[in-house]
């Protein structure tokens, strides 16, 4: 029989996202990732809260023992943010021990 993590293990993790255009009203930004409260890469794991016309941010309980990566999108795999070179990047791999992750999406994949 397979032990229970237990809660205390986990950790607090805040994700503040910039968008570089503000997105329209019933828009929304979420985290997917790695880890189940980023919904075990679901596009839509992690909806982030609108801060302001650019900023979103919401917290997250993570596994800290698990490598934590993740990707940016507007709940499907079709909206996911870009790099700066309009390629689709890589997974963001955040280093062990941060409890904020910061980030700028300059643009998203269904952008023309």
């Amino acid at each position: 029989m397979a032990a229970k993590k237990s809660r205390s293990a986990e950790k607090m993790v805040l994700f503040e996202i910039t968008t570089m255009k503000p997105l329209p009203i019933g828009q929304q930004v979420f985290v997917s990732g790695n880890q189940p409260m980023l919904g075990d890469w679901k596009a839509d794991g992690l909806p982030l809260t609108r801060m302001d016309d650019n900023t979103w941010a919401a917290s997250a309980l993570i596994d800290p023992a698990v490598p934590l990566e993740f990707k940016i999108t507007r709940g499907t795999w079709e909206t996911e943010a870009l790099g700066e070179t309009g390629a689709v990047p890589t997974n963001t791999i955040v280093e062990s021990g941060k409890s904020r992750i910061v980030g700028t999406v300059i643009r998203w994949r269904d952008d023309v």
